[in-house]
Protein backbone atom coordinates (compact mmCIF):
# COMPACT_ATOMS: atom_id res chain seq x y z
CA UNK A 1 0.00 0.00 0.00
CA UNK A 2 3.00 2.48 0.72
CA UNK A 3 3.62 1.89 -3.06
CA UNK A 4 0.09 3.18 -3.83
CA UNK A 5 0.66 5.86 -1.61
CA UNK A 6 3.76 7.15 -3.22
CA UNK A 7 2.72 6.91 -6.14
CA UNK A 8 -0.47 9.07 -6.28
CA UNK A 9 1.34 11.65 -3.48
CA UNK A 10 3.98 12.30 -6.37
CA UNK A 11 1.69 12.29 -9.57
CA UNK A 12 -0.26 14.95 -7.40
CA UNK A 13 2.69 17.00 -6.55
CA UNK A 14 3.44 16.99 -10.30
CA UNK A 15 0.01 18.20 -11.65
CA UNK A 16 -0.06 20.86 -9.28
CA UNK A 17 3.32 21.84 -10.00
CA UNK A 18 3.37 21.37 -13.58
CA UNK A 19 0.14 23.55 -14.00
CA UNK A 20 0.70 26.31 -11.55
CA UNK A 21 2.48 29.39 -12.38
CA UNK A 22 4.96 30.82 -9.98
CA UNK A 23 3.46 33.36 -8.62
CA UNK A 24 4.79 34.80 -5.41
CA UNK A 25 2.36 33.75 -2.57
CA UNK A 26 4.64 35.83 0.41
CA UNK A 27 4.66 38.99 1.73
CA UNK A 28 7.00 41.61 2.12
CA UNK A 29 7.48 40.83 5.56
CA UNK A 30 8.86 37.06 4.45
CA UNK A 31 12.87 36.84 3.78
CA UNK A 32 12.55 33.50 2.37
CA UNK A 33 9.82 30.90 1.55
CA UNK A 34 11.58 27.07 0.93
CA UNK A 35 9.37 24.79 0.07
CA UNK A 36 10.15 20.87 -1.46
CA UNK A 37 7.53 18.45 -3.11
CA UNK A 38 7.39 14.75 -3.32
CA UNK A 39 9.06 12.51 -5.61
CA UNK A 40 9.21 8.63 -6.18
CA UNK A 41 10.88 7.96 -3.21
CA UNK A 42 12.17 9.52 -0.25
CA UNK A 43 12.54 13.06 -0.88
CA UNK A 44 11.91 15.02 2.11
CA UNK A 45 8.50 17.13 1.98
CA UNK A 46 8.11 20.40 3.71
CA UNK A 47 7.98 23.90 3.95
CA UNK A 48 10.19 26.58 5.85
CA UNK A 49 9.62 30.68 5.71
CA UNK A 50 11.63 33.26 7.74
CA UNK A 51 10.38 36.45 8.47
CA UNK A 52 12.22 40.00 8.46
CA UNK A 53 11.66 39.77 12.21
CA UNK A 54 14.00 36.32 12.38
CA UNK A 55 10.85 34.27 13.05
CA UNK A 56 11.41 30.41 11.23
CA UNK A 57 8.13 28.92 10.36
CA UNK A 58 8.99 25.20 9.13
CA UNK A 59 6.13 22.42 8.67
CA UNK A 60 7.08 19.12 7.87
CA UNK A 61 4.59 16.49 5.44
CA UNK A 62 6.90 13.26 4.83
CA UNK A 63 9.99 11.74 5.24
CA UNK A 64 10.66 14.01 7.92
CA UNK A 65 11.72 13.92 11.39
CA UNK A 66 9.77 16.52 12.54
CA UNK A 67 6.17 16.49 10.95
CA UNK A 68 4.06 19.35 11.86
CA UNK A 69 4.44 22.84 12.75
CA UNK A 70 7.84 24.36 14.69
CA UNK A 71 9.12 27.56 15.20
CA UNK A 72 12.42 28.95 15.93
CA UNK A 73 14.03 32.28 15.54
CA UNK A 74 17.44 33.47 13.78
CA UNK A 75 19.64 35.93 14.54
CA UNK A 76 20.00 39.28 12.01
CA UNK A 77 23.24 37.93 11.04
CA UNK A 78 21.71 34.99 9.63
CA UNK A 79 18.85 36.94 7.67
CA UNK A 80 21.58 38.96 6.46
CA UNK A 81 23.60 35.90 4.79
CA UNK A 82 20.28 34.62 3.61
CA UNK A 83 19.64 37.86 1.54
CA UNK A 84 23.89 37.93 0.52
CA UNK A 85 23.32 34.35 -0.99
CA UNK A 86 20.13 35.22 -2.81
CA UNK A 87 21.74 38.39 -4.34
CA UNK A 88 25.34 36.51 -4.80
CA UNK A 89 22.76 33.98 -7.09
CA UNK A 90 20.82 36.59 -8.88
CA UNK A 91 17.86 35.27 -8.02
CA UNK A 92 15.67 38.10 -8.86
CA UNK A 93 16.65 36.95 -12.54
CA UNK A 94 16.70 33.45 -12.75
CA UNK A 95 13.64 32.09 -15.09
CA UNK A 96 10.49 31.25 -12.51
CA UNK A 97 9.56 28.04 -13.51
CA UNK A 98 11.18 25.46 -15.28
CA UNK A 99 10.34 22.14 -14.80
CA UNK A 100 9.48 19.15 -17.95
CA UNK A 101 7.30 21.05 -20.21
CA UNK A 102 9.29 24.18 -20.65
CA UNK A 103 12.60 25.53 -22.34
CA UNK A 104 15.73 24.84 -21.08
CA UNK A 105 14.50 21.88 -19.39
CA UNK A 106 16.90 18.56 -20.75
CA UNK A 107 15.32 15.55 -18.79
CA UNK A 108 17.99 13.63 -16.91
CA UNK A 109 15.26 12.30 -14.75
CA UNK A 110 11.58 11.82 -13.70
CA UNK A 111 9.59 10.98 -10.43
CA UNK A 112 11.61 13.81 -9.43
CA UNK A 113 10.84 16.50 -6.83
CA UNK A 114 10.52 20.38 -7.22
CA UNK A 115 12.08 23.03 -5.21
CA UNK A 116 10.43 26.25 -4.91
CA UNK A 117 12.37 29.48 -3.13
CA UNK A 118 10.26 32.38 -2.90
CA UNK A 119 11.77 35.72 -2.07
CA UNK A 120 11.44 39.57 -0.73
CA UNK A 121 13.94 41.96 -0.29
CA UNK A 122 14.28 45.53 -1.04
CA UNK A 123 10.38 45.59 -2.63
CA UNK A 124 11.39 42.96 -5.29
CA UNK A 125 9.21 39.30 -4.71
CA UNK A 126 10.37 36.98 -6.82
CA UNK A 127 9.21 33.25 -7.17
CA UNK A 128 11.51 30.10 -8.52
CA UNK A 129 10.08 26.94 -9.00
CA UNK A 130 12.25 24.07 -10.39
CA UNK A 131 11.94 20.49 -11.26
CA UNK A 132 15.15 18.74 -9.89
CA UNK A 133 15.14 15.99 -12.78
CA UNK A 134 15.77 18.79 -15.16
CA UNK A 135 19.64 18.54 -16.47
CA UNK A 136 20.58 22.52 -16.58
CA UNK A 137 22.59 25.40 -14.87
CA UNK A 138 19.84 27.03 -13.16
CA UNK A 139 18.12 24.15 -11.58
CA UNK A 140 21.84 23.07 -9.94
CA UNK A 141 22.10 26.68 -8.44
CA UNK A 142 18.10 26.35 -7.34
CA UNK A 143 19.80 23.05 -5.41
CA UNK A 144 22.58 25.21 -3.82
CA UNK A 145 20.67 27.91 -2.65
CA UNK A 146 17.95 25.96 -1.52
CA UNK A 147 20.62 24.02 0.54
CA UNK A 148 22.43 27.23 1.73
CA UNK A 149 19.53 28.20 2.81
CA UNK A 150 18.59 25.04 4.85
CA UNK A 151 22.02 25.09 6.25
CA UNK A 152 21.82 28.82 7.82
CA UNK A 153 18.02 27.80 9.19
CA UNK A 154 19.21 24.72 10.60
CA UNK A 155 15.96 22.54 8.92
CA UNK A 156 18.42 19.76 8.99
CA UNK A 157 17.11 18.98 13.23
CA UNK A 158 13.23 18.78 11.78
CA UNK A 159 14.40 17.25 8.44
CA UNK A 160 16.83 14.35 8.80
CA UNK A 161 14.35 11.54 8.69
CA UNK A 162 15.35 9.19 11.87
CA UNK A 163 16.65 5.30 11.31
CA UNK A 164 13.80 3.09 10.91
Amino acid sequence: MDFYKKLVLTAVSLLLFSCASTTPTIDSETVVKLKRTACYGRCPVYTVIVKASGAVEYEGYEYVSAKGFQTASLPKESIDLIKAELTKANFFKMKSNLDSGSWGCFMSATDSSYVLIESSIQNRIKAVSVYLGCDSKQVYEVINLANYIDQVIGTSKWVKEKAE
